[in-house]
């Protein structure tokens, strides 16, 4: 009978453990920086997917001295402060985006102290089994190819990197099989276009991407700053297709 007792009470310390000290605890576990945010994106009429919808989750890990920290567990910032809309458009195609401005790599995501000891355990099963590297917020996929994806018209988004290199590691998935993604790391966003019509992109850092993958991981060296383009087809099958990227600057 003891043991019914025991069980709600270890979980009761571990809550109140986690409020007084949970940051504590992380911030001198863990001194890496970390982004995490989301951009979403609407197609308009344009668009052969339309009125299909995209949702970019985007990590970042670097070595961030100087930013401020934004803790899950308090407040969060008035929306407001922290997203806007945007109209853009790709080869004449519209699309609305809305995106946090979090995303500038002037704020630090942490986890909590129970998140954090949950994402540790299952990144060690992970490294395990070679699908992982040792970080919880540095997720290896494996290299799947993608199904189709001939549509000749692309949405594409710059996600720039907050660190400053030379070295990254870097993955990309999507759960919309019929639409995979072709990724580049580049030094700027200036390659959209070329991007959007399935060209080379100028200037992309050689041997540091993969096209038509429906995951994909890999490292670039030799960089300084720039970002990933993330190319997804016009061809969606889902009414929400989510793209999942983490970036991991390599100490």
């Amino acid at each position: 009978m003891k043991a019914l007792y025991l069980v709600p009470a270890a979980a009761f310390l571990l809550i109140l453990a986690n409020a007084l000290y949970g940051h504590s605890v992380f911030g001198a576990s863990h001194p890496e920086a970390i982004a995490k945010y989301s951009v979403y994106v609407h197609l308009q009429e344009e668009w052969d997917s339309h009125p299909g919808n995209i949702l970019f989750e985007v990590t970042d890990v670097w070595d961030g001295d100087g930013v401020d920290v934004y803790y899950e567990a308090a407040e969060p910032p008035p929306l407001e402060e922290h997203n806007y809309n945007r109209v853009g458009d790709i080869g004449g195609m519209e699309f609305v985006e809305l995106k946090h401005r979090f995303s500038d790599c002037r704020a630090s995501w942490q986890p909590i102290l129970y998140r954090y000891a949950l994402d540790t355990v299952r990144n060690a099963y992970e490294v395990a089994a070679g699908a992982a590297e040792p970080h919880p917020y540095a997720l290896m996929y494996p290299d799947v190819p993608g199904e189709g994806g001939g549509a000749p018209a692309r949405y594409v988004q710059f996600i720039p990197v907050c660190g400053d290199g030379p070295s990254y590691q870097y993955s990309v998935r999507t759960d919309d099989p019929g639409a995979p993604l072709d990724v580049a790391f580049v030094p700027d966003a200036s390659g959209i276009d070329e991007a959007s019509a399935g060209l080379p992109v100028p200037g992309a850092y050689e041997g540091c991407g993969a096209q038509s993958r429906a995951s994909f991981s890999g490292r670039c060296d030799g960089i300084s700053g720039g970002g990933l383009l993330v190319s997804v087809p016009d061809s969606l099958g889902r009414a929400l297709a989510k793209v999942t990227v983490n970036l991991y600057e390599v100490p």
